[in-house]
């Protein structure tokens, strides 16, 4: 299998289109239909469902898809960072993270960086904190943004300054939304978002309520990994979303961040893997972060 051929597969998943993606290729037609009918036979599996009009990813074509782009990225990160010129500070600095306050030191230091050093370039890369870690383990981050609760030792480390205060995001026009602060009396009568995240659990709730709270009994309408499409439901006062406050969702008229009470705060870490090798971009970025 080699590399070429899955830019030619990843094209034609792209565009769903074989003359299309040929002619993003600047390959003919039928060129392109041979490298994968050839791919298909070496692999033992049909990759795409073909109509006159469309080429639609068959399950194993949606693997090797995944696969694929992983292959690629990983194979582009160590081009670029075998090409990196001794004395001119270039690359790609790839950061995972969810949304946090503790962001912001991050991309400001980049902003620094990135001015004195202009071919430095950032892949940002949102979600929870499982699928953060599960790139970051197969090598597709440099960087992980992570808050508590986190096992540091996996990983180095750096801890972010300040911590994020945890809450519930309400509607105004909700029971909660004049309320200073939940109680656990309130959190367990509240129709709760609570987040996705497995690996670690995101907020101990029994612990915060002194065993107040029994979790069987809460009233879970479902769950989030991040707030942006959750506060939609928020709006309409059927479900209150567990969170972190400083979140650019919640900067609206219609709704709330209420904190803890009592207050839950949590920190933030940057964490990268043991024994790994970073680029020159990456480790001046860490030293610029460490000052």
């Amino acid at each position: 299998m080699e590399l070429r051929t899955l830019r030619y597969f990843l094209a034609v998943a792209r565009e769903e289109n074989m003359t299309e993606a040929a002619n993003v290729l600047h390959v003919t037609q039928p060129t392109l239909s041979r490298q994968i009918a050839d791919l298909e036979r070496e692999l033992g599996v049909t990759l795409f469902d073909r109509t006159n009009r469309a080429c639609v990813l068959t399950g194993d074509g949606m693997l090797l898809r995944q696969r694929a782009e992983e292959i690629i990225s990983l194979v582009d990160q160590t081009e670029a960072e075998l090409a990196d010129d001794e004395h001119e500070l270039s690359g790609n600095i790839r950061i995972g993270g969810g949304e946090t306050q503790a962001m912001r030191p991050i991309m400001d230091t980049f902003v620094e960086l990135h001015r004195e050093n202009p071919r430095v370039t950032i892949e940002l890369y949102t979600g929870n904190a499982d699928a953060v870690e599960e790139r970051l383990e197969r090598g597709l981050l440099d960087f992980a943004l992570l808050i508590e609760p986190v096992n540091l030792e996996k990983y180095e480390w750096l801890q972010m300054p300040g911590a994020d205060r945890v809450g519930v995001a309400v509607a105004t026009t909700s029971e909660w939304g004049s309320r200073e602060g939940v109680t656990p009396e309130d959190v367990a009568r509240m129709p709760l978002l609570l987040s996705s995240r497995t690996t670690n659990k995101a907020v101990d709730l029994v612990g915060w309520s002194g065993g107040a709270i029994d979790p069987e009994s809460l009233n879970v309408v479902g769950h989030h990994d991040l707030l942006g499409n959750a506060a939609h439901l928020v709006r309409t006062g059927e479900a209150c979303a567990m969170g972190i406050d400083h979140l650019l969702q919640l900067e609206s008229a219609d709704l709330r961040f209420v904190p803890l009470n009592p207050p839950m705060n949590i920190k933030s870490f940057l964490v990268w893997k043991k024994y790994r090798l970073r680029s020159r971009a990456c480790e001046e970025l860490l030293r610029r972060l460490r000052v």
